[in-house]
């Protein structure tokens, strides 16, 4: 079931229910868990949905409440359009479906697109589609990149690991995936999950048949195959998002886990062995890549963002990384985002369940 229908059936049976009902009826109801009802639970509230938590009752619903438009980019809504075309120029079985499938879309769709939706004449087939709607230029310009990959995405994690730091990037995403929770020591050393990831350790995704782990690696593998989200730049522009998102990912890991997690301080000595050095050397480092901008790989909002800025509001909170003004300032720009409050909704509803 995709996020989107489990959005609609949320707010469906919430509808059915005349007062507050109950998280486990919900998740019972709709065949999901509990830590999947609290992530869609935040991502309704996100986009506007008026749902009250009453401690010990339930959830409710104001009266009244819809989802949002359906929201696509502009080379989705092509695809879209296209495709219903050459249905409906078949003359087959499913031609007045398709048309009446068009319709139905476009009625959930802004005017500005629904126009765009039922405007594509069938004569114009690929090449004229191709013509009538260049590619657009986003924040990198207008390097689309490869073609975005397909099959279902599939997201494995337990809400108190890295595995938020890829929950971000999906939301960011806007596309649809499946979340599969699993426990520490449990069904994360299962069979199933290590033919995913021998390490036994979260998070992973499986894209169709690629499967990726590591979480800057994840980062960076989502980025090039949803290119349209506009989270990774042009090849050309790539020297300071590639050098972040990995400087995160060596040094700054090893410093936070020698320091923070093993209380082990290298000598100057053991430091020169050391890829990180010092932790203070680190953080010194990284406070000058962010001093004064708003993202740390050029003038648009990156993955690199996403990985760095999740390491820094997680160790400014628990004291893990060098307090300094610029990460402050830094973080505080990236918390705003929608999809990052989203992630983060969800982390301390698991939290407050003890998860």
């Amino acid at each position: 079931m995709s996020r989107k229908t489990r959005l609609q059936d949320i707010v469906l049976v919430m509808r059915r229910h005349e007062g507050p009902v109950s998280g486990t009826t919900l998740a019972e109801t709709l065949g999901i868990s509990l830590r999947t009802l609290y992530q869609d639970i935040a991502v309704l509230k996100a986009v506007g949905a008026d749902i009250e938590h009453l401690p010990g009752t339930g959830y409710t619903l104001a009266p009244g409440v819809l989802l949002p438009a359906l929201m696509l980019t502009d080379e989705q809504l092509d695809a879209l359009s296209l495709g219903l075309v050459k249905v409906q120029d078949a003359e087959g079985p499913l031609a007045a479906p398709a048309a009446q499938l068009r319709d139905k879309v476009a009625d959930a769709l802004p005017d500005e697109q629904a126009q765009r939706l039922t405007g594509l004449k069938s004569d114009q087939g690929s090449a004229g589609l191709a013509a009538a709607n260049p590619v657009s230029e986003g924040p990198w310009g207008s390097d689309r990149g490869e073609e975005t990959a397909t099959g279902e995405l599939v997201f494995y994690t337990h809400p108190l690991s890295r595995g938020s730091i890829v929950h971000w990037m999906l939301e960011e995403l806007g596309v649809a995936y499946r979340t599969v929770v699993l426990d520490y020591g449990t069904s994360m050393k299962a069979p199933d999950y290590l033919a995913i990831n021998p390490m036994g350790k979260v998070p992973a995704i499986r894209h169709g048949d690629v499967v990726v782990t590591e979480t800057a690696a994840i980062c960076a593998y989502l980025a090039d195959a949803f290119p349209q989200a506009g989270l990774a730049p042009p090849l050309a522009l790539r020297g300071d998002y590639y050098r972040w998102l990995f400087f995160a990912a060596g040094p700054l890991e090893t410093a936070v886990s020698l320091n923070g997690l093993l209380g082990v301080y290298p000598d100057e000595r053991q430091q020169m062995k050391l890829g990180c050095g010092s932790l203070q050397a680190v953080a010194d480092t990284l406070a000058g890549a962010v001093a004064g901008k708003r993202y740390i790989a050029g003038d648009a909002f990156s993955a690199a963002d996403i990985y760095v800025g999740a390491h820094l509001s997680w160790g400014l909170q628990f004291g893990s990384i060098p307090w300094r003004p610029e990460f402050e300032a830094y973080c505080a720009g990236l918390n705003e985002r929608p999809a990052r409050q989203r992630s983060e909704a969800f982390l301390q509803q698991a939290m407050a369940q003890g998860a």
